[in-house]
């Protein structure tokens, strides 16, 4: 049973490595293979060794290979006058991270990663193998550039994310410990969704009470932003202008991810101001939810092909930067709905880190009365 355990156990381990282990280990599992099959022709012990090879692996995702994030007690250092302005957002790794995504998935599905740890890295991985490198993290280092020129001085912004390094509670750790006491935390969440939940479990988790600061404060998410949603209807009625076409608009909404109510509230005040601005040109909207496989998204671009359009537009207003995940979903959605004369285009505005920051910028001047 022994070699069967090392043959699934060594298939399961290519699913989830990439460069050189994972080429060990399909060559390992491939040996085994040969073994097993050809030469011994040996079934006995398989399902039980597939059993065990299953929960094995699972259980070293779950506990062996995420990081381990701590927030140690710290003695804070000399005062200092300058605001931290911190920014958290979920955070990805350039490259294909094994230990990082081994957290992500801990934290974001705790224990039920005992059974879905293998299957979620392997889909992970595919997302880096299908679109090459992430770019989040230069995406949020802009935001964090921006907007530090536009606080100017008496302000410090630092950027620290959920799923990957620097993590916020170590982030946070030496903040305190450089004696910064005035506070101000921005997540960089459009709703009070799953990552923003865990986000508050555990900033609840630090107990920064305990450190004296003088002022502490959470930003809420970006739902309520107008002017993001101002960015989201400009960049579309751009795109329609410039072809001068009947055209469908999907407001697709992420349901497993974000808060339904919240998501559907931005969505909608986007779709008001469409409505409000363009009445020369026919324009049909549908706000879909991505979920069932995304029934509901093909079903309501089907649904747009009716009315004879020439032009559908695919936009995701449901995140501030995008992942592999949300690129994966783009890129699936556009080839599900690949039927037909009519034309797709995916509408990422360009001027969306911009208003990330302006809006930031509002919400802080409001708070601390910058300029008077």
């Amino acid at each position: 049973m022994l070699i069967w355990i090392i043959l699934f156990t060594s298939l399961a381990l290519s699913l989830i490595f990439n460069g050189y282990m994972e080429n060990i280990f399909i060559v390992l599992s491939t040996v085994m293979i040969y073994k097993q099959i050809i030469v011994n022709k040996d079934y006995k012990y398989m399902a039980c060794a597939l059993v065990i090879s299953f929960i094995g692996v699972n259980c070293m995702i779950t506990f062996g290979f995420k990081n381990y994030i701590s927030f140690k007690d710290i003695q804070p250092g000399n005062d200092k006058e300058e605001t931290l302005v911190l920014l958290v957002s979920e955070g990805e790794a350039k490259k294909y991270n094994l230990k990082e995504r081994s957290t992500q998935i801990y934290y974001e599905k705790g224990y039920k990663s005992l059974f879905t740890g293998i299957r979620d890295l392997h889909k992970y991985k595919n997302y880096y193998n299908d679109l090459g490198d992430s770019d989040f993290k230069e995406k949020a280092d802009e935001v964090r550039k921006k907007l530090s020129y536009q606080l100017g001085d008496g302000y410090k912004v630092v950027n620290s994310y959920m799923y990957t390094k620097p993590y916020f509670e170590d982030t946070l750790e030496y903040i305190v410990s450089q004696g910064y006491k005035n506070i101000i935390i921005c997540p960089l969440f459009m709703t009070e969704g799953s990552d923003y939940e865990i986000f508050k479990r555990r900033y609840e988790k630090l107990n920064l009470v305990s450190y004296n600061l003088v002022g502490i404060e959470v930003l809420e998410p970006f739902y309520k932003s107008n002017n993001l949603a101002m960015v989201y209807k400009n960049e579309i009625l751009k795109n329609i202008r410039a072809l001068g076409e009947d055209s469908g608009v999907l407001l697709i909404g992420l349901h497993n991810k974000n808060n339904l109510e919240q998501d559907i509230l931005f969505r909608e005040k986007i779709k008001e101001y469409l409505n409000y601005e363009e009445k020369d040109i026919d324009v049909q909207i549908k706000l879909p939810l991505l979920e069932n496989n995304k029934k509901d998204i093909i079903k309501s671009g089907e649904e747009l092909l009716e009315y004879g359009i020439d032009t559908l537009y695919v936009v995701l207003p449901t995140c501030t930067i995008d992942t592999m995940y949300t690129k994966h979903l783009v890129k699936s959605i556009l080839e599900e709905l690949d039927m037909g004369n009519t034309k797709f285009y995916y509408i990422d505005p360009e001027k969306k880190m911009d208003a990330i920051v302006d809006e930031l910028f509002a919400r802080i001047s409001l708070m601390n009365q910058i300029g008077g």
